[in-house]
């Protein structure tokens, strides 16, 4: 999945949580059940704050 140039998801095995920095914004979500929960909740976190992954833009790269 494409993600923007410094846009990152850590997930946190011990607290099940996720860190999400995101232009210049970081937050931790969580708890949650497993890593892809955490995962799929960081990404939908950044796209409600502007993240268009339908396609790869010049600020994108494949991970």
């Amino acid at each position: 999945m494409p993600y923007e140039d410094g846009m990152q998801l850590v997930f946190d095995l011990v607290e099940r949580t996720v860190v999400v920095s995101f232009r210049n914004n970081v937050i931790m979500l969580g708890p949650f059940r497993n890593q892809k929960a955490a995962v799929r909740a960081g990404e939908q976190y950044c796209r409600e704050h502007g993240w268009d992954d339908s396609e790869p833009g010049p600020n994108q790269r494949q991970l």
